[in-house]
């Protein structure tokens, strides 16, 4: 019984997080940001000035991946890379203001899409959904 009740959440995880990424790129196309680098560009302002291995680790990628990822984002003129003045071995990424106003264009429109899916929830149903997820993630966080 387990195993099927687990198939079916898991074939209706993916068709929910199939429509949420196919709602959330049709803007993102014209903000010029994937969802990679929405996450990366995340990642990069809570953390101000972050190394190139840092990145790589967050997305448990390798260097050259994450190399490519922070190219094209520095191509964009959304982060640019700045030498340590101690260690100019050291290399840092910084998010611009570009990236900064592409960033927050894209999480208004996340925000957006996100309210208009979980409009079909009730109230309640929202907070079990809340505390299912928040369940999934203290568990599997430690894994």
């Amino acid at each position: 019984m387990d195993s099927k009740i687990n198939l079916q959440i898991t074939e209706y995880m993916f068709k929910v997080l199939k429509t949420m990424k196919h709602n959330i790129s049709l803007s993102s196309e014209n903000l010029h940001v994937t969802q990679v680098q929405f996450d990366a560009l995340c990642f990069i302002k809570k953390h101000k000035f972050v190394e190139m291995h840092q990145i790589s680790e967050y997305f448990s990628t390798t260097m050259p991946t994450a190399t490519s990822l922070v190219d094209k984002l520095i191509a964009y003129k959304f982060a640019i890379r700045k030498n340590d003045p101690k260690d100019r071995r050291i290399v840092r990424i910084s998010i611009t203001n570009k990236g900064e106003i592409i960033l927050s264009q894209a999480l208004k429109h996340r925000t957006f899409v996100m309210n208009k899916l979980l409009s079909y929830l009730s109230a309640e149903d929202k907070k079990d959904l809340l505390r299912i997820f928040q369940n999934i993630v203290e568990k599997t966080e430690s894994i």
